[in-house]
C-alpha cells in the first residue's frame, strides 16, 4: 500500500500556502478512473510552459501533472529540484489569485539510465511521483528492478508508474507493413498483469500504437488492447497511461479515457506553440546548431537559454494556455473535476 503523501511519512514533502500539498498519481487517477476522465500530464521544458499549463489548470479547474524525463532534464536545464521550486511557488501565485486550489502532481517520467540517482533526485526535491521505464527489458528482469524502486518510494507516499513495451516501438518503425501488423507489437496482456502483480505500482504504460513526438503517419491506436489492459490491472489499483498524445485528435482521446486510459502524457504540441514566438533569428541559430549536433530543435535550448530566457513571452503562454485548457476540457474531459478532490 502506498502511503499518504504527507509531511509526515515525508519530510521533503513542500507546503504552499500553509496547508497545500502536491497529489501523487495514485490520488488523481482512482478518482478520474471512478469518474471517467483523463488527467493530462505536461511536459515542462521552460518556466513559460509552467506558467501556461498551471494557468490552465486553474482556469478550467482540471487536475494536471507536471513532468519532466531524465533524458530532458539537461538539455532543458530542468532538472528536478529546478523544477520543484518553479512548481512550488507558481503554485502559491495561483492560489492566491483564484482562491482555491487544484490538484497537482510533480512527476519525474523516463527514468532509465541513472535509476538510483534520478530516484534519489526525485525525492529530495519533493516530487510526488516517479516513472521507472525499463520497457527494453525482459518483462521478468523490468519487474525485478522495479520492485527495488517501489520499496522505496511507497512508504514516502511517492507514486511509481512503469512500463511494458516500448513506446514508438522500434520494430514496428521499420516494419513496412506495419499498419497490417501493428496489433503484433501492442502490449500483451499478460506481461501487463505479471508487471503489475509483482510490482504494485500505481500506473502502467503501454504500447497500443502511440509514439512519442509528432506522428509521421495516421496512428494506428488499439483502443481494444487499452481496454483488455486496463480491465486487468484495474482491480489491482493500476491505471493506464498513453504516453506520445502529439498529433492525436480530442475524439482519439475520448476513445481512450472510454478504453481506460488515465494519464495521458502531452508535451510536442505544447512546445510547438511556444516555439511559434520564438524571434526567425534565433529559431534560425537554434536549428543551425541542432543540424550541427544531430538533434532536434528543443535539444539545444539549454545552449540559448541564456537568450531565450530574456524574451517577452506573455503572448506565447496565452496562446499554449487557451490550448491545454481547450484539450483538457475536449480531450481529456477533466474541466471541472478538480471539485471531485478534497
Amino acid at each position: 500500500m502506498i502511503a499518504e503523501f504527507s509531511k509526515e511519512n515525508n519530510p521533503n514533502v513542500r507546503v504552499v500556502n500553509g496547508s497545500y500539498t502536491l497529489s501523487n498519481l495514485k490520488t488523481l487517477l482512482s478518482v478520474a478512473d471512478k469518474e471517467g476522465f483523463g488527467v493530462v500530464a505536461c511536459n515542462i521544458r521552460s518556466r513559460f510552459i509552467l506558467n501556461a499549463v498551471l494557468e490552465a489548470a486553474w482556469q478550467v479547474k482540471s487536475p494536471v501533472i507536471l513532468e519532466i524525463a531524465e533524458s530532458e532534464a539537461k538539455y532543458c536545464n530542468m532538472f528536478p529540484a529546478r523544477l520543484s521550486d518553479l512548481a512550488h511557488e507558481r503554485i502559491g501565485v495561483m492560489i492566491e489569485k483564484y482562491g482555491y486550489s487544484v490538484p497537482v502532481c510533480l512527476h519525474h517520467d523516463h527514468v532509465q539510465k541513472d535509476v538510483d540517482g534520478c530516484v534519489e533526485r526525485a525525492i529530495t526535491a519533493g516530487f510526488s511521483s516517479v516513472e521507472l521505464d525499463l520497457s527494453k527489458l525482459p518483462v521478468e528482469e523490468n519487474a525485478e528492478k522495479c520492485k527495488e524502486v517501489v520499496a522505496k518510494l511507497h512508504p514516502l507516499g511517492i507514486s511509481l508508474e512503469v512500463e511494458d513495451g516500448e513506446i514508438g516501438n522500434a520494430d514496428a518503425l521499420a516494419d513496412p507493413n506495419v499498419e497490417q501488423t501493428i496489433d503484433q507489437y501492442y502490449s500483451k496482456v499478460e506481461d501487463c498483469k505479471y508487471l503489475c502483480e509483482e510490482v504494485k505500482p500505481d500506473a502502467l504504460a503501454f504500447f497500443v500504437g502511440n509514439g512519442h513526438g509528432n506522428y509521421l503517419k495516421k496512428p494506428i491506436i488499439g483502443y481494444d488492447r487499452i481496454k483488455e489492459i486496463c480491465d486487468v490491472v484495474r482491480p489491482m489499483g493500476v491505471y493506464g497511461v498513453m504516453h506520445g498524445g502529439s498529433g492525436l485528435l480530442p475524439e482519439n482521446f475520448n476513445q481512450c479515457v472510454a478504453s481506460g486510459a488515465r494519464k495521458f502524457n502531452y508535451a510536442t504540441s505544447i512546445s510547438d506553440i511556444w516555439f511559434k514566438y520564438f524571434p526567425e533569428d534565433l529559431l534560425a541559430r537554434m536549428d543551425a546548431k541542432g543540424e550541427e549536433m544531430k538533434r532536434p530543435r528543443r535539444k539545444v535550448l539549454d545552449l540559448f537559454e541564456e537568450e531565450w530566457d530574456k524574451l517577452d513571452f506573455a503572448e506565447a503562454e496565452k496562446a499554449m494556455t487557451e490550448h491545454v485548457a481547450m484539450m483538457m476540457e475536449k480531450a481529456f474531459l477533466s474541466s471541472g473535476k478538480s471539485e471531485l478532490y478534497n
